[in-house]
């Protein structure tokens, strides 16, 4: 008995060793765990103005109260979907009081609407978004009001009780000056009902009247909501139609925005600021010299913009390599004009079509699109669903349709969507579907953000061309980042393809692959200094 158990013995000891020295007893699969793939990738945990922002139109997003209209109740379910997609922050299209199912003409900006909830319901919200670090900025329409606004109402009355020939006493009607009436009649401008050549200006429809935002007391009247909705929890603000603030006079429209800024920064200077400047990049350049966070990127989005350019017109020798120089110099022309700026590049939004409409419904092309923006320098702004693929082109009702949670339209959280919203072909599953399969456009999204959130320096270093790169295939799109701390290489391969090409360590400064974004099975892979990326392919080498 006594040799059996120092036999025993001895085995156990020898098991212990061999434990020690092959790992301290890892498990095959830890031991063969890829240190490339995504999945295995932690987030850096980076607070600042550089993140990921996941845009809510919550009318379609996710109902809780089963009438069919999306609500913050809904919303908060859907937080930790959000968050474990990789975004930190949520910016919400209009939810205050509104005659339109789209709330940008706004009655009332203390108030929420109540299709959407409570202010309770706002409340808590924004507390279950504090739980979970995510910042919440709001869509900001100051541009105009409604004409249902009290303050139109109020104005409107002043000037049909006016006689002829009568000016306004804005002492007597501070609300007059609050628009731009005037005699005389030009575009954009709708009649005054009840009057005989009184006119208001309303650059959109004649609901939306233009707010004169010149207006010293209507300043002050925006301040204190501004200060109203910070002390709830708000920490930015996307500014609608900002290009439109003094109607083709850039130079007053700037005048604006530094009021603006100046009053939120002096609330909180880590507050952020994205103003909608539909316009060339020459025009949102002159933009920046208000010295506000950012503008989105519209030379980048929509089905003319560069991302979709580059992926659309894959494969003839020289998209990557375009797109590379677009990148470099459209970042440094705006650090020229504003040093602190953060580029907010997007994909589409609430006024375009769809993302997968204009990279034509393809699993291969759609994926490829949203890496190139998720991996940018910048912000980045995802629409809802398009992380799902989902489509929608036409009228607006349709770049609002329901959030494609289930393909059963009657499934706990399902919107029905604007009533004008014509049926939509979804080309790809519902989350349902894709959550649980790997190659899902879903998935390659978290995977994306995944990539983008481990790595600061991918969304907040320094863009350079790879010229050795990109001389050798002028269909790899290849940048460095860097920052004081880390300099990473993101190199896209824009073809159908794959492409192999020398990345000299001598010139570019890596150890190796960090992670690996495919839209198919096959993986970047590097041998000594030769690196091969599989079709739409995309490696980070750090």
């Amino acid at each position: 008995m006594k040799k059996i158990k120092k036999i025993l013995s001895l085995f156990f000891v020898l098991i212990l060793s061999l434990g020690l020295i092959t790992g301290c007893g890892k498990s095959k699969n830890e031991e063969e765990k890829n240190p490339w793939d995504p999945n295995n990738l932690v987030s850096a945990g980076v607070d600042d103005k550089y993140g990921a922002c996941y845009q809510v139109f919550i009318y379609s997003f996710c109902d809780s109260n089963g009438d069919g209209i999306g609500d913050f109740n809904g919303l908060t379910s859907k937080l930790d979907y959000i968050k474990d997609l990789g975004f930190d922050s949520i910016w919400l299209l209009p939810f205050h009081q509104s005659p339109s199912y789209h709330k940008y003409d706004v009655k009332d900006y203390y108030s929420i609407d109540k299709q959407y909830g409570t202010m309770e319901d706002f409340d808590n919200f924004m507390a279950a978004c504090k739980e979970r670090n995510i910042d919440v900025y709001m869509d900001y329409v100051i541009n105009h009001s409604s004409s249902t606004h009290e303050w139109f109402k109020t104005a409107e009355a002043y000037i049909q009780s006016l006689g002829e020939g009568e000016e306004p006493d804005y002492n007597v009607c501070p609300e007059a000056e609050y628009y731009n009436f005037t005699r005389t009649k030009g575009d954009g401008f709708s009649k005054v009902a009840k009057t005989k050549d009184w006119y208001y200006e309303s650059q959109f429809v004649r609901e939306m009247p233009d707010l004169n935002l010149s207006c010293e007391k209507l300043r002050k009247e925006i301040e204190e909501n501004v200060k109203f909705w910070c002390d709830k929890g708000i920490k930015g603000f996307r500014l609608d139609a900002a290009l439109h603030y003094v109607e083709n006079d850039t130079d007053a429209s700037v005048e604006v925005l530094k009021w603006f800024k100046d009053y939120v920064y002096s609330i909180n200077p880590d507050n952020y600021i994205v103003a909608e400047v539909w316009s060339d990049s020459s025009t949102i350049l002159d933009f920046y010299e208000a010295g506000i966070d950012s503008y989105f990127n519209f030379p980048f989005a929509g089905g003319e913009g560069a991302f979709s350019i580059t992926v659309n017109r894959a494969g003839n020798g020289e998209g990557g390599l375009k797109l590379s120089n677009f990148v470099v110099n459209n970042y440094k022309e705006i650090k020229e004009v504003y040093p602190d700026a953060v580029d907010a590049v997007f994909l589409a939004n609430h006024d375009m079509g769809r993302a997968a409409g204009f990279l034509h419904h393809q699993s291969d092309t759609v994926k490829f699109g949203a890496g190139l923006e998720i991996l940018s320098p910048g912000k980045a702004f995802v629409y809802y669903g398009d992380e799902l693929g989902m489509a929608g082109s036409g009228i607006d009702e349709n770049k609002r349709a329901p959030m494609l949670w289930s393909t059963d339209a009657t499934a706990e959280g399902m919107t029905k969507g604007p009533s004008a919203m014509q049926p939509q072909n979804h080309r790809f599953p519902a989350l349902e579907v894709q959550k649980d399969d790997p190659a899902s456009v879903y998935n390659y999204y978290k995977k994306a953000l995944l990539i983008r959130n481990a790595y600061p320096s991918i969304a907040r270093g320094v863009p350079a061309t790879m010229e050795e790169v990109t001389g050798q295939n002028g269909n790899l799109y290849a940048t460095s980042r860097t920052t004081d701390s880390e300099t990473t290489y993101v190199i896209f391969n824009d073809n159908e393809t794959p492409a192999t090409v020398k990345v000299s360590k001598s010139t570019y400064s890596y150890k190796g692959i960090a992670a690996t974004l495919s839209v198919g099975e096959e993986e970047a892979t590097l041998d000594g200094e030769e690196l091969t990326i599989p079709a739409f392919g995309c490696v980070v080498l750090k």
